[in-house]
């Protein structure tokens, strides 16, 4: 005898499925897929939302630092009137953080930043008093204030934000002090009120730069000075000064530095026109002659 099985009933594509609460496609919640997708994209994006809300505090937080340490004037309010005072205009999620700040550290920081910046220090050189005699005394013979105002009024500047050795600014590797100094000085409208101080701020601050470079220190900043070029492995500077006053005694220079050694001194464009092109590996269209004493003069110079 053969037993056939009892055929289903009903039509299996009607057959009902899981009951609603049971474990399945539409999850213990009874959400549908789509909207399991859902939810957890929104969470997603909730998560973004949030992570960007942080790092925008974080970074207003950094800049509102940031002009503590190196602006005096922002300082001197904060000290004396707290986090909330109205001339400071920090906002509503910043003061609970910076109620806490400890105002005679940050009066002894800003004195040790000033300090540096016109004495000298880890990163500063030779600091602003050595380095720029001839332009600070200008600065001051035209009303610009002492050593102390300048340097105040330097540091609080976005040519300072350049300097290598600030944190928290956008700035690459950053630039030495001597150059951002003389950027400072060619951009302030006061500086060019009498006729511009930036050929002297250029020279003084060149012949830093040179220096620094020279001790194989660039590997740690660039180097802008307008003018400066690389040439061969040697960095080249070369300025005519035409335009000048003549009681600045300015010539033209070149300012050089390579293989541990700097060199400034007075040349004619030709002869500064023929190193690069010695040191550039470009010299074949000078006259041998010329060329041979060229390469006699850096060899003297410690270049070659």
């Amino acid at each position: 005898m053969t037993t056939v099985d009892d055929p289903p009933t009903g039509n299996p594509a009607e057959e009902p499925g899981p009951a609603d609460g049971a474990d399945g496609a539409n999850g213990a919640d009874g959400a549908t897929a789509k909207e399991v997708v859902a939810g957890a994209g929104s969470a997603s994006l909730a998560d973004g939302a949030e992570a960007e809300v942080v790092a925008g505090l974080h970074e207003r937080t950094l800049r509102v630092l940031d002009r503590l340490l190196y602006d005096a004037r922002f300082r001197e309010t904060f000290v004396s009137g707290g986090p909330r005072s109205i001339e400071l205009g920090l906002e509503a999620d910043l003061l609970d953080a910076f109620d806490l700040v400890d105002t005679r550290e940050l009066v002894q920081v800003g004195r040790n930043i000033r300090s540096d910046v016109t004495s000298g220090g880890t990163g500063t050189g030779l600091g602003l008093a050595r380095t720029f005699p001839r332009t600070l005394r200008a600065v001051r013979e035209r009303g610009g204030g002492g050593l102390k105002e300048v340097a105040e009024e330097f540091i609080a500047s976005p040519s300072f934000q350049e300097f290598r050795d600030v944190p928290f600014s956008p700035r690459g590797r950053g630039r030495t002090l001597p150059e951002c100094f003389h950027r400072w000085v060619a951009d302030h409208p006061r500086h060019t009120r009498q006729g511009s101080l930036e050929p002297l701020a250029y020279h003084e601050a060149a012949e830093a730069v040179v220096r620094t470079v020279s001790t194989g220190a660039d590997a740690t900043f660039d180097v802008g000075m307008p003018g400066a070029a690389r040439h061969g492995d040697t960095l080249c500077i070369f300025r005519d000064y035409a335009s000048a006053p003549p009681v600045w005694k300015l010539r033209p220079t070149i300012y050089l530095a390579g293989n541990s050694r700097c060199v400034v001194g007075g040349v004619s464009p030709a002869v500064y026109g023929g190193l690069v092109a010695v040191l550039g590996g470009r010299a074949e269209s000078l006259p041998v002659r010329v060329r041979e004493a060229l390469e006699r003069r850096l060899r003297n110079w410690g270049l070659r």
